[in-house]
C-alpha cells in the first residue's frame, strides 16, 4: 500500500502534499485475501469513499475557491488511475457532486438538472443526456454508486479486487 500511496503523491498537484498523504492513507487499505474463487487468489483494496469525502474539505480549494470540483476530479482520477480503475473525468465530476448526498436517494432526472447548472461553470465535464445515463451506469458497474429503479446514492466504500496468481 505504501508504494501505491507514493505513486499517488507523485501525480497529485496539491500544495499540502504531506497532509494529503496522511489523509489518503486513511482512505485506502488492504482487505483480507479472498480465496473463495476456485481459479485465483485475489488481493483486495478498499477505497473508503465516505472517509475521502468527509476529509477532502481541507483540500477542496487547492485550485482556487471557485474551482473546487476540479480539485475533487483531480484527486479521484489520480487515485483511481493508480488503483487501475478505468474512470473518466466526467464520471469523477458526477461522483464528486454526489459526495454530500450520503444515504439519501436522488432521481436521475433531478441530478441531471443540477449538473446542467454546474456544467455552465465547468464546461469541460459536460455530457449530453445519453452519455450522462451511460456514465451513471458505468459508476454503478464499478461499484461507486447504487443505482436502481431511477434512484441512486454513493456507496460508503469500494472494494477493488485484483487477481494476483492462478492456482495450479
Amino acid at each position: 500500500m505504501k508504494e501505491t500511496i507514493e505513486n499517488i503523491m507523485e501525480k497529485i498537484k496539491f500544495s499540502k502534499k504531506q497532509n494529503f498523504e496522511t489523509f489518503i492513507s486513511s482512505c485506502l487499505h488492504y482487505s483480507g485475501d479472498s480465496s473463495e474463487s476456485t481459479y485465483a487468489v485475489h488481493k483486495n483494496v478498499v477505497f473508503k469513499l465516505d472517509t475521502f469525502f468527509k476529509g477532502f474539505t481541507s483540500f477542496v480549494n487547492e485550485f482556487g475557491k471557485n474551482r473546487k470540483y476540479e480539485a475533487g476530479v483531480h484527486a479521484i482520477k489520480t487515485i483511481c488511475d493508480e488503483l487501475a480503475v478505468d474512470i473518466d473525468e466526467e464520471e469523477c465530476f458526477i461522483l464528486f457532486h454526489l459526495r454530500d448526498l450520503g444515504k439519501f436517494r436522488m432521481k436521475e432526472s433531478k441530478l441531471l438538472d443540477e449538473l446542467k447548472n454546474l456544467w455552465r461553470d465547468y464546461p469541460e465535464y459536460k455530457l449530453d443526456d445519453q452519455d450522462f445515463s451511460y456514465a451513471l451506469k458505468s459508476l454503478m458497474r464499478k461499484k461507486f454508486i447504487d443505482y436502481r429503479k431511477g434512484n441512486l446514492h454513493v456507496k460508503s466504500s469500494v472494494i477493488i479486487r485484483y487477481r494476483t496468481n492462478i492456482r495450479e
